[in-house]
């Protein structure tokens, strides 16, 4: 049964966006424009999570969070705002919201919180011997393995340190663990370290006094504050100077700080999760990361395997974003061809997963484009996914190690499967114009099509 979620919202536009687009995501969705409005839905449904604006005419949403608990104490409620301080966020969570959200904010934001807050159990996919871990979804025994060591460790409250290649899926993993964790009611904060000016870094991480610096008018409460019970997840945490690991070590061991420009320290009670794909150790010795800090990080450590890895993987999660991409076809069914996920599995992936999505969502929309009848099965075909760059180191040799009937290799399936990949390959650099596809392989226009015609090629 779907998840049941009452938006509340005195802005027609945002509040219908939402109804909709959560509703395409399999949710089932009621809006209201007031908070009395929301009081009759909640009285008359089985309401699992209110998503509520603060600022509305009449009750305002923390006053809708009190009623809510009072009389539907299972139910869940996340709040809107475009004012967000510290002082109503703690007041939110005080009066038992799940958490809040700063306007403006896309749908998928808001969808990465329920995904947190409706995160379940391991349970099996379609019985083809994948698990889930919050949003991550794995067949390869590597992975569910990982998934099992992680989930025993969640509840502990311990530092963990994630480390993998750009695209694994580090913060996914991070939000699994605080989902699956004693502070899934609290805050998850995320935050990267990559690319900041010290000063400015921080301000972020610790905040600010008045007039700490030009331009500080106000104080401002940092990242750290803001997870206070909860969770915090330090991505790119080896790009910290090294002058600031000295603040951040503090916090690690003492659970405190002073915010710049500050004399009285600041106590927190947060669960840190920092993430890098560098090797720490490494960088300690090189004097780029202090050593003390790398081994208070270094307590629990996981890392996480390349998609090159775990071929396993591949098909299943190429399924699971054709069905997250659906919409770029109007959520007509689509299949994965085999050519096509042969082809997937040819490719080294050195974006990983990322990388993965980004090219299903590419061959989602050029699938789009075929002209198909509503209601009618789309294919995702090679030319659809071609060209994905590098290959696999062995991709050339792939097609020669599958046996034909003998039992034997054959070297007129192989040459014949290279020139198929060629053709479509070309046809993708030229889009689609058999013309410049000719002339780019060497070849007359005539023969390119009927070895088109030969491979089944859609013209």
């Amino acid at each position: 049964m779907p998840r049941r979620i009452l938006v509340v919202d005195d802005e027609p536009l945002k509040r219908i966006t939402l109804q909709i687009e959560l509703g395409e995501h399999g949710y089932e969705v009621y809006e209201a424009a007031d908070a009395q409005a929301a009081q009759r839905i909640i009285d008359a449904r089985p309401i699992d999570l209110v998503v509520s604006d603060v600022r509305m005419p009449g009750m305002n949403g923390l006053d809708l969070l009190t009623y809510v608990k009072q009389v539907r104490p299972e139910a869940e409620v996340i709040l809107m705002t475009a004012y967000a301080t510290v002082e109503t966020a703690v007041l939110a969570i005080k009066r038992g919201a799940y958490d809040y959200i700063t306007k403006p904010f896309t749908t998928q934001d808001l969808l990465v919180k329920l995904d947190g807050l409706f995160a379940g159990q391991e349970q099996p996919q379609d019985g083809d011997g994948a698990v889930t871990f919050g949003r991550l979804v794995a067949r390869s025994q590597s992975m569910k393995r990982l998934f099992e060591q992680v989930r025993n460790v969640a509840p502990t409250g311990r530092t963990i340190l994630l480390c993998g290649e750009s695209g694994t899926g580090k913060e996914l993993f991070a939000e699994a663990i605080h989902a699956a964790s004693l502070r899934s009611g609290k805050p998850f904060v995320r935050f990267s370290c990559a690319a900041l000016q010290p000063s400015v870094l921080e301000s972020e991480l610790f905040g600010h006094e008045k007039g700490a610096f030009t331009g500080a008018i106000r104080q401002k409460a940092g990242r750290f504050e803001l997870a206070h019970g909860g969770t915090m997840l330090l991505d790119e945490v080896d790009d910290i100077p090294t002058d600031l690991q000295v603040k951040l070590l503090r916090v690690v061991e003492q659970q405190e700080f002073e915010r710049v420009g500050g004399e009285s320290p600041v106590r927190v009670d947060v669960r840190l999760i920092c993430a890098t794909k560098c090797d720490l150790l490494k960088l300690s010795k090189e004097g780029r990361f202090r050593e003390d800090l790398y081994y208070r990080l270094n307590v629990i450590s996981f890392t996480i395997p390349p998609l090159r890895e775990r071929p396993d993987d591949i098909p299943l999660l190429a399924r699971h974003f054709v069905a997250k991409h659906a919409s770029l076809v109007g959520g007509e069914p689509v299949e994965l061809s085999p050519h096509a996920t042969d082809e997937l599995l040819r490719h080294s992936w050195p974006g990983n997963v990322r990388e993965l999505e980004h090219v299903i969502e590419r061959a989602l929309a050029f699938c789009g484009e075929d002209g198909a009848a509503p209601g009618e099965r789309r294919e995702i075909r090679p030319e659809h996914i071609l060209p994905l760059g590098t290959p696999a180191p062995d991709a050339v040799s792939m097609p020669a190690l599958e046996l034909g009937e003998s039992g034997r290799l054959s070297l007129t399936e192989t040459v014949s499967d290279i020139e198929r990949r060629m053709i479509l390959l070309a046809l993708r650099q030229c889009g689609n114009n058999q013309a410049r596809a000719a002339q780019w392989l060497g070849i007359p226009r005539t023969t390119l099509r009927d070895k088109m015609a030969k491979y089944v090629i859609a013209g």
